[in-house]
């Protein structure tokens, strides 16, 4: 499996240096945008002597602090030694995205293919890509399914555990990769491997905990209460209501420096969409355990299910959808081709307002329309990945339904 892997992953190392050479990505500029400044204001704290959370507050979980502090430790230029190491993050991720299509069988066209396409995406999305903390989680959460799919269980579950400490998103996949578990290897395995998690979690927050619990706590609180971000889905609606004059919206700086929409229509909005978040995941973990047990099943679900995070939830920043690079190309088929495109095209999107154009979203400008049309894209992709995942469903489940009835009938 590794032998077979080793080519296509080299070949998309390739790809990824070649997509992300262009200025529009500048993995070689030496420039730094988005919270590039914060990292590297955090990075020369943490070389100063100073500790997250206790000293300072520090905007993400434990698990994100060491791609902060080490290219601080150069003493050279933050932004170079941020990309270079960005840029290992995510070919690593490429190789992890490489063994798991082996382990699923992919060959040929199929795992060179699938393997590239995640590489070129950074050409798609722009700067953000490489000057974002994203591939660092994606990386442990792709890590973590190419091992599931090789039968490392605990390992598999550590890396999510690792992943949930950075960037909290793997935790959706946790409900589907322990029915996986729990149907192949049975209960006891199951449980044993989901302690891992936690133990890894603890032991990623613990010197924190310790050094500065207050502060590792109001981070997660902010977090958490987090208001309708203004490029997310229910956002953009209402910002595109309010250039059709039925709704006037109004964008205020909240906590932590996140720029979302104000007032009692945002605050229903995010209200909805968390339910409507809530209902696609279950929706999705049901749908996977009502169905038939199988590689592809168990990887479309869990990509249903990061996609259905990104799409639906109150935040939506532009970085969030490096999260689903690794993971839509290993998709098999045309749904594989088709989300992958619609990848792409979001990302595309998601590059006529960021960075350029940023600030004319904030007024409600015409750009408030490709923000939109991205996130409508966005929806498009998580319904190609979802409906086949739906559809496999029906049979078990009727067949299922039919045994019932048939063991009560005198």
């Amino acid at each position: 499996m590794v032998r077979r892997a080793l080519k296509p992953w080299l070949a998309g190392s390739v790809v990824f240096v070649a997509a992300c050479a262009p200025p529009w990505v500048g993995l070689f500029s030496g420039r730094g945008i988005g919270d590039m400044y914060l990292y590297r204001m955090y990075g020369h704290r943490i070389d100063h002597g100073l500790v997250p959370y206790r000293d300072f507050f520090f905007d993400w979980p434990p698990g994100s602090v060491p791609p902060v502090y080490w290219p601080a430790l150069s003493h050279g230029s933050y932004y170079d030694w941020f990309h270079a190491f960005d840029a290992v993050y995510a070919i690593l991720a490429l190789g992890a995205l490489a063994l798991a299509l082996a382990a699923l069988g992919a060959r040929g066209v199929r795992l060179y293919g699938a393997v590239a396409a995640a590489a070129a995406l950074p050409f798609a999305l722009g700067s953000i890509s490489i000057n974002s903390l994203d591939y660092w989680p994606a990386l442990f959460a792709i890590a973590g399914m190419a091992a599931l799919l090789a039968r490392r269980d605990r390992l598999a579950f550590g890396l999510f555990g690792f992943g949930i400490a950075a960037k909290v998103y793997p935790v959706v996949i946790l409900p589907i990769a322990l029915v996986w578990v729990w149907r192949r290897r049975g209960r006891a395995q199951a449980l044993w491997s989901l302690a891992v998690t936690v133990a890894v979690g603890i032991l990623t927050a613990l010197p924190f905990v310790v050094l500065g619990w207050s502060g590792l706590g109001f981070t997660m609180y902010t977090q958490f209460k987090r208001g309708l971000q203004m490029e997310s889905l229910p956002a953009t609606i209402l910002t595109a209501a309010s250039r059709l004059g039925i709704h006037h919206v109004q964008i205020v700086v909240g906590s932590p420096y996140s720029l979302n929409v104000a007032g009692r229509a945002a605050t229903a909005m995010g209200a909805l969409f968390t339910l409507v978040l809530v209902a696609l995941l279950v929706a999705t973990y049901v749908a996977y355990a009502a169905g038939p047990d199988e590689p592809t099943r168990f990887v479309r679900a869990a990509v249903a299910a990061v996609a259905a995070y990104v799409v639906f939830n109150r935040v939506l920043s532009p970085q969030y959808l490096v999260w689903l690079f690794p993971l839509v190309p290993l998709l098999d088929g045309i749904t594989g081709i088709a989300a992958t495109g619609l990848l792409a095209g979001a990302g595309a999107l998601t590059m006529t307002w960021f960075p350029g154009r940023f600030w004319h979203l904030v007024h409600v400008s015409p750009v408030t329309w490709f923000a939109l049309a991205r996130n409508l894209v966005l929806v498009a992709m998580f319904v190609v990945v979802a409906f086949p995942l739906l559809r496999s469903m029906r049979r078990p489940a009727l067949a299922w339904a039919s045994g019932r009835r048939a063991s009560v009938t005198p």
